[in-house]
C-alpha cells in the first residue's frame, strides 16, 4: 500500500522567476494536501471490512468484494392445505402440500453483514472441503461478532450429519444467532459446495449426562434451558 506521495516539483527553468519562492509555496502546499488526503484514505482502512459501519461498510463490501447486503427471510414452511379432505375440492391442488412464504424477514445489520462477508472470503481454512472445514466455518459465523476471526481450538458444539441424496444435516445449538444463520444457508448467501444439500437443525437446548452427584460439576449455561441429571444406582 502506498504510503507516501510522489511529490510535484516545480521546473528548472523556473528557479530564477521573480515569483519563485511563491511558486515553491505552492508546490509544498499541494504535496501537503496530497499526502494529507493519502494518509486519511489509508486510515479507513477499506479492505478491512470489519471495521467499518455502514454506509462504507457496504460501499467497500461491493466495490473491492462485489458483494451488496442480501435479504434474509425466515424459512418457507409447509402448509397442511392440499391434504386430502382437508380444504373443499378444486381449490387446491389435490393431496399436494402447499410451500408457502415468509411474511417475516431478519435484519440484515453490519454484525451479521460481516459474519456473511467473512464466511465467503476467509482463507484461512484452506480451499480443499472437508467436515472440519465446514465445522470451522460455522462456529466462526456463530461466534465471530462483526466478522472477526478468533482461534477455533474446538467444534465439539457443531454437528455435521452425512445422509442420503447427498444431504447435510447441520445441529447447532439455540443461540440467538442460529435462526439467521440458517435462514442465510437456505437463501444460498452464504457459499459451499453446490453438491450438497444442507439442513440446519437448531437443538432443544437440553442437556443430559450421567454424573455422580456428590462431584461437584462447574458450567456455564443459559438458566433458561433445562438441565437433566441421571445418578446412576
Amino acid at each position: 500500500m502506498l504510503t507516501q506521495v510522489l511529490p510535484a516539483y516545480l521546473y528548472q527553468q523556473y528557479t530564477k522567476d521573480p515569483y519563485n519562492e511563491d511558486l515553491q509555496a505552492f508546490f509544498t502546499a499541494y504535496n501537503n494536501t496530497s499526502q494529507t488526503r493519502l494518509d486519511a484514505t489509508n486510515n479507513l482502512n477499506l479492505p478491512i471490512y470489519t471495521k467499518q459501519i455502514a454506509p462504507l461498510l457496504d460501499w467497500t463490501a461491493y466495490a473491492i468484494y462485489g458483494v451488496t447486503r442480501p435479504s434474509l427471510g425466515s424459512p418457507a414452511q409447509f402448509s397442511p392445505l392440499g391434504v386430502y379432505d382437508t380444504v373443499p375440492y378444486d381449490t387446491t391442488a389435490y393431496t399436494q402440500n402447499i410451500t408457502t412464504g415468509t411474511n417475516s424477514y431478519y435484519i440484515v445489520d453490519d454484525d451479521v453483514f460481516k459474519r456473511i462477508l467473512t464466511w465467503n472470503f476467509y482463507k484461512g481454512d484452506g480451499f480443499q472441503y472437508t467436515t472440519q472445514w465446514l465445522k470451522r466455518r460455522v462456529k466462526r459465523f456463530l461466534f465471530g461478532i462483526d466478522g472477526i476471526d478468533f482461534p477455533i481450538d474446538e467444534t465439539y458444539k457443531i454437528s455435521v450429519v452425512y445422509s442420503s441424496n447427498n444431504t447435510i444435516t447441520i445441529t447447532i445449538p439455540n443461540y440467538a444467532i442460529a435462526p439467521i444463520f440458517a435462514s442465510a444457508l437456505e437463501s444460498k448467501v452464504l457459499n459451499l459446495p453446490f453438491q450438497y444439500n444442507y439442513i440446519v437443525v437448531i437443538s432443544t437446548g437440553i442437556v443430559s449426562w450421567e454424573n455422580d452427584t456428590s462431584v461437584p460439576v462447574g458450567w456455564i449455561n443459559n438458566f433458561s434451558n433445562p438441565i437433566d441429571w441421571y445418578t446412576p444406582v
